[in-house]
């Protein structure tokens, strides 16, 4: 009779040492080929409740978040430098020299858009921000077809944001490009 009890006795503490180990797992079955959210385990309770777990997993960031100002959003006073005579912006009187070019920008976090007026030339600007230079294409569309123009451009912003400086690169037969080492030919000054 005291092996039945001892018996007894075993099983019982058994009992109590599984409850306390934690053992509460369930187990379901499925029918057919499961899938992988059916095959999973569940997720342990986490200690900041379940508004974490229903909430949607946060996506992996890929590109930088948007700058926290939009400093290329304005108007600016540009002047170009033309690509035959070969003349540095930074050269004494260039500035003066060189005809005004009004340009508007709108930049939409790393995005920029724009318009500009040369003559009797409206043309469009379209490019990223990365770091501190701004890179893209541009069309001008002249009422001459054979002043109409397009191509690239790259210039780099100053650290105070309010001016800029670089080329833009004509894309025709025979034209120079930033592999030529041209001093820069445009530079602007923001006005609002």
């Amino acid at each position: 009779m005291n092996s039945a009890k001892s018996i007894a006795l075993l099983c019982a503490v058994a009992c109590v040492a599984l409850l306390f180990a934690g053992c509460t797992t369930t187990t379901t079955t499925t029918i057919g080929n499961p899938t992988t959210a059916q095959t999973a385990a569940p997720a342990a309770p986490s200690a900041a409740g379940t508004a974490a777990q229903t909430a949607a997993p946060a996506a992996a960031a890929t590109t930088p978040a948007c700058p926290d100002k939009e400093v290329l959003t304005g108007t600016w006073d540009s002047r170009e430098v033309g690509y035959a005579s070969n003349h540095d912006v930074r050269e004494a009187g260039v500035w003066e020299d060189a005809g005004p070019v009004p340009v508007t920008l709108t930049q939409k976090c790393w995005d920029v858009t724009g318009t500009f007026t040369q003559g009797d030339c409206q043309g469009t600007l379209s490019g990223k921000i990365e770091k501190n230079v701004f890179a893209g294409t541009y069309t001008s569309a002249c009422t001459t077809g054979s002043d109409s123009s397009s191509g690239t451009f790259a210039v780099t912003m100053a650290a105070d944001n309010q001016s800029f400086m670089g080329s833009m690169y004509k894309k025709c037969e025979g034209c120079y490009g930033p592999e030529n080492g041209f001093p820069p030919s445009w530079w602007a000054k923001k006005t609002a």
